[in-house]
């Protein structure tokens, strides 16, 4: 191959590689009415999304200091119960002795991989 030829394919792949970047931007999920609420021995964590963001998963961690967080479940997709909804929700087993407070709080993964976390919530001891 020619020198000309080898530039003029160094510069299309670059070109490529930089529309790509732009056509993928990583944009952030809107989690809507995220609650996290305590019944009959479980904690219910729910949430909404706008569905504007592709998801690969959700991972739902918890805390006892709002601080550590470790990841308690893995949601692959939106409940099937509820159509015309981007809803999602989860179960925690509520245990009031092994801690005072208990906080909450999602990891969103999208397509790319990318991770998004949203504020604690807190679940207060009943």
């Amino acid at each position: 191959m020619n020198k000309n030829l080898l530039q003029l394919l160094l510069i299309s792949t670059i070109v490529l590689i930089g529309s790509a970047s732009v056509i993928g931007q990583n944009r952030n999920v809107n989690v809507i009415d995220f609650t996290v609420s305590a019944k009959e021995q479980k904690v219910i964590i729910d949430w909404k999304t706008d569905g504007a963001t592709a998801t690969n998963y959700f991972a739902i961690q918890k805390s006892t200091d709002g601080i550590n967080f470790k990841t308690v479940a893995l949601v692959l997709g939106p409940d099937p119960k509820q159509k015309n909804c981007d809803c999602y929700g989860c179960f925690d087993k509520y245990a009031p002795a092994t801690a005072k407070h208990s906080y909450y709080r999602l990891v969103h993964i999208d397509t790319n991989g990318n991770e998004q976390i949203t504020e604690a919530k807190l679940l207060a001891k009943l």
